[in-house]
């Protein structure tokens, strides 16, 4: 990681720096299990979530739900990542997987805002997605915040 100014590497600013990296991956994989036992982990548990059913006695999830949940993942799971990826950015991989791993992240968080959607107004066919989501949401969140560690207690 790169040193704050000209003056060297900054002991303190690295503590913090782990210290937020590992709390933020903490919050992002406490979230996925948080989703997984509020929608499920397979197609099928997802479609109910969103489309109700008779026999779980549940409604579809109504436009103003769908709006609500996406206005705050909307502002706050971008905002996360982008420090995470700031800080990813400044370790020593190439800039080919910087950047590779910076647009698998904000693709699966584009295709995550917009899954609900397409479940509920195109096709059921979407909710393969959600699972797939957790799985890469808590990967890439893996990845971001053990490079730049990694790359600070090295130093």
């Amino acid at each position: 990681m790169k040193p704050l100014g000209n003056n060297g590497v900054n002991p303190a600013l690295k503590v913090a720096t782990g210290l937020v990296l590992i709390l933020i991956l903490a919050g992002t994989l406490f979230s996925v299990w948080h989703g997984i036992q509020k929608v499920g982990f397979r197609a099928q548990t997802v479609e109910v979530y969103y489309l109700g059913s008779e026999e779980e006695l549940s409604y579809p999830k109504e436009l103003p739900e769908l709006l609500e949940s996406t206005h705050v993942h909307l502002f706050m799971i971008p905002l996360v990542y982008y420090v995470l990826c700031h800080l990813f950015a400044q370790t020593s991989l190439s800039a080919f997987w910087k950047i590779s791993l910076i647009a698998l992240t904000f693709t699966n968080i584009a295709v995550f805002l917009l899954t609900p959607y397409l479940i509920r107004f195109v096709s059921p066919v979407f909710a393969m997605f959600i699972p797939l989501h957790y799985v890469v949401f808590a990967a890439t969140a893996v990845l971001l915040t053990l490079f730049p560690i990694r790359e600070a207690s090295v130093q």
